[in-house]
């Protein structure tokens, strides 16, 4: 990022950021309630017509009735993420998650202490495997973290496989914490939320946040779904970090809940034009294999060899960044996450430099 502010031909396909803008109406809702001086302190646990925005719309969805205060909202899906694992688990405690994983889940358990127990899902499609997830489990165990749809694979968990991790982890007396992040970004298959399975939340925790579907990543407005019970001690923790949200904000996210979902839907859908053209990319590459990603806004891509190495010589001798996959785990150390964040203008100057860099590589080394 710093090379790009320095003014570098940098084709930047390593972040997970929305190229999109946010849409005009959000934001020209945010200026309004900011004029109506909604700038004031809020409730810890966010302000009900946001809340109750987001019961309705998960009632409409799933059938199931659903408490606006079931709803907590926080700094971003991280926020929320932190503060129920500090709700959960104590230092020395672990989470089972499975490998590749999202990067971000790491540095947060950090924080807090607790230890991310890594299990690696069989290449090449790496799809979620129960058996070994639940095989993980040891007496420091608190529960299950599924993502899904998947960073950075792009997987979605079939719905017969999270019910049973779910009725699992209730039998054991664990927790299992699902980041749905990715949900509206599906292109082959569809999402199921665990919400749509359960109406009890007794050991159940849903995160979910606009960053990624409505472009809003700098907005950070995200949420946890739970039990009351739980719902209270995620408000504790709410107030005694951030003590209150925006309410300008989270009126503008109201606004975005309310937004058009035939626009939303043409966003995803211009994710899927990157995502097709990307893997035909990769296709007529030698030396290069990947997955098509059923969801979310990455490629897995196999390059045969150090991915940490191959990113490195790739950004400072062609200007592409992409994001080295052991940063997702072991299991994808000869990988690169790329991303979709681009217009395909973009994305063929990228994968014209590494068509040719790649090919003037391999006759360098013959």
């Amino acid at each position: 990022m710093e090379r790009l502010a320095q003014g570098e031909s940098i084709i930047a396909l390593s972040i997970g950021d929305p190229d999109f803008d946010t849409p005009d109406c959000i934001t020209e809702k945010l200026i309004e309630a900011a004029w109506r001086h909604r700038t004031h302190y809020s409730q810890p646990s966010g302000e009900h017509t946001l809340k109750a925005e987001l019961a309705r719309l998960e009632a409409r969805v799933s059938g199931f009735d659903r408490n606006p205060e079931q709803f907590t909202i926080f700094n971003g899906g991280t926020g929320a993420i932190h503060a129920s694992l500090s709700c959960i688990g104590d230092p020395g405690d672990n989470f089972v998650v499975a490998e590749p994983k999202y990067l971000g889940y790491e540095p947060t358990c950090f924080a807090i202490g607790i230890e991310l127990n890594c299990v690696p899902m069989t290449p090449p499609k790496f799809e979620l495997d129960a058996e070994a997830l639940l095989g993980a489990i040891d007496e420091r165990t608190k529960g299950l973290i599924v993502n899904t749809p998947a960073n950075p694979t792009g997987n979605i968990v079939e719905p017969t496989v999270l019910k049973e991790l779910a009725l699992e982890c209730r039998n054991r007396g664990l927790w299992l914490l699902c980041d749905e992040v990715y949900s509206q970004h599906c292109y082959d298959g569809k999402h199921t939320s665990i919400l749509n399975l359960f109406q009890d939340l007794e050991n159940i925790v849903v995160i979910d946040s606009l960053s990624k579907s409505h472009a809003m990543s700098g907005w950070r407005v995200g949420w946890a779904v739970s039990s009351l019970d739980f719902a209270k001690r995620l408000s504790d923790i709410a107030l005694g970090v951030f003590f209150s949200g925006s309410p300008f904000i989270q009126d503008a996210a109201t606004e975005a809940l309310r937004y058009s979902s035939t626009q939303l839907q043409k966003m995803a859908a211009r994710y899927k034009e990157r995502r097709d053209y990307t893997m035909r990319r990769i296709e007529s590459i030698q030396g290069l294999d990947a997955e098509s990603p059923a969801a979310g806004m990455f490629f897995m891509v196999n390059v045969h060899e150090d991915g940490d190495v191959f990113a490195r010589q790739l950004l400072d001798e062609t200007g592409v960044s992409t994001f080295p996959g052991s940063a997702c785990g072991e299991c994808t150390r000869n990988y690169v996450r790329i991303g979709l964040t681009q217009p395909i203008s973009v994305l063929e100057e990228a994968w014209d430099r590494i068509e040719h860099w790649l090919k003037n590589r391999r006759q360098r080394l013959a």
